[in-house]
């Protein structure tokens, strides 16, 4: 294929095929980590993100301006330069939000790229521009010629692409995404996550991991980047809810990343914790930690990380007293596997209030649930006016004013729900099988 047949196939492309199809997967070849797409209202002269170590072992981040088709020296229009200058500043001047690692990094270096041509003496002005601000040395402008080259050296295949079949690899994708779909969702991740892991394998020289702690048994930690898998002996796999702290394995699992990362700067008590991370029974996991970490650096003292997981210790250790009775208090009442089974029941209801919140056009978010005697399940009972319904979760739908547990846009997420569902559980049952903690901790002791 000749250089003028190669410049005709960049010529064709829409933006989103030059974006996916081209530039992600050449980033990705050339060494760049990450490389995702940031395209959108709020992009701020970031369509595409990546970032690659330099030889201190430090991240530096490169934001791509892509554009199709020639570029002029028109200020007026989209592709003109002065309005790409305009986009550059942007993206030096407004942090990027590394949803990843959950904080804010500064742009080091702008590609402009673009399928076509860019017009004799356009470039040397905004060249100039951005001398005056000291930001020439930080731009790169990559052009249908030098764009042919980098594919060439990186991207050889891409010429070829247009020749195979499109469809049996489009079928196959489709398969290992549903696939991953089902794994998640039956693990009652929320829809965002999701999607996040799907862009990252797809769009991402990143491939997630997985980690098993001894023998996994369910997903106790999920990002783009790894799905980690823990175990946790079955007397405490349930979601009974906790008041101190809400489900056992969650927080459980939640104490046990905390852990490993209160470790990272320092090894004089890693045996201890190595072996502690590793206990299966959350009693036992307190009594251990309280033994031989607390009073250990960076326990004592503690700051960040390490206070975290002090704070985990804490609730772990009140939650599960509560839990001990009021399971004790279920088995009296012949109850407790009833209630495990209609409790594991409620995180399943994932799926169903993620679309009840992507059809919602109120302004709160009332759902009511009700019992499935025959399915020994909680269900969505859509008749507000049911005699069957035993609780309600209500919220409303978008709060511009809160952050937790919340999207960017303020909209509840439907695992804050599913959360409230199980506390409301657990006061349902508190109810109707008439628990006093009080005189029940009474009649226990005696």
């Amino acid at each position: 294929m000749n250089h003028n047949e190669k410049r005709e196939i960049l010529k064709k492309l829409s933006e989103k095929e030059f974006r996916q199809d081209l530039i992600i997967p050449l980033l990705s070849k050339m060494g760049y980590i990450a490389p995702i797409e940031y395209h959108g209202t709020n992009e701020r002269g970031k369509d595409i993100i990546c970032f690659e170590y330099d030889k201190l072992k430090e991240q530096r981040f490169l934001s791509v301006v892509a554009k199709i088709g020639d570029m002029t020296g028109d200020a007026s229009t989209d592709k003109g330069l002065m309005n790409v200058v305009n986009q550059v500043q942007q993206a030096f001047d407004n942090p990027y939000e590394d949803l990843f690692n959950m904080k804010q990094v500064l742009i080091n270096e702008v590609w402009i790229m673009t399928t076509g041509r860019i017009v004799s003496g356009a470039e040397e002005s905004v060249i100039r521009t951005l001398r005056k601000n000291n930001l020439d040395k930080q731009i790169r402008f990559i052009r249908d010629d030098r764009l042919i080259q980098l594919i060439d050296t990186y991207f050889g295949t891409y010429w070829n692409s247009s020749t195979e079949t499109k469809e049996s690899v489009i079928i196959q994708r489709d398969r290992l995404l549903n696939f991953i779909d089902s794994i998640l969702i039956s693990n009652n991740v929320d829809k965002t996550t999701i999607e996040s892991v799907k862009a990252t394998i797809l769009y991402s020289d990143f491939t997630p991991s997985i980690r098993k702690n001894i023998e996994g048994l369910h997903i106790s930690y999920v990002s783009p980047y790894s799905i980690e898998l823990s175990k946790i002996d079955k007397e405490y796999d349930d979601y009974i809810f906790s008041k101190s702290y809400g489900i056992t394995k969650e927080i459980f699992a939640e104490a046990k990343k905390y852990l490993g990362q209160s470790f990272y700067y320092i090894e004089e008590t890693i045996e201890h914790a190595d072996r502690i991370s590793k206990l299966t029974n959350p009693e036992e996991f307190v009594n251990e930690s309280y033994s031989y970490l607390t009073n250990e650096y960076p326990f004592h003292q503690s700051y960040g990380d390490a206070s975290k997981f002090l704070d985990n210790l804490s609730y772990l250790e009140e939650g599960l007293n509560d839990l001990k009775y009021f399971k004790k208090y279920l088995v009296y009442k012949g109850k407790l596997e009833w209630a495990k089974e209609l409790s594991k029941s409620i995180p399943k209801l994932l799926p169903e209030i993620e679309k009840i919140l992507d059809n919602c056009k109120e302004e709160n978010v009332i759902i009511n649930y009700a019992i499935s005697e025959d399915n020994q399940s909680v269900v969505i009972e859509y008749n507000d006016k049911s005699d069957s319904i035993c609780f309600t979760t209500k919220f409303k739908l978008v709060d511009t004013n809160s952050t937790f547990n919340r999207d960017k846009e303020g909209r509840i997420k439907a695992t804050m729900i599913v959360d409230s569902a199980l506390s409301n559980f657990r006061d349902y049952l508190e109810k109707s099988l008439e628990y006093n903690e009080t005189e029940w901790l009474q009649d226990y002791v005696d």
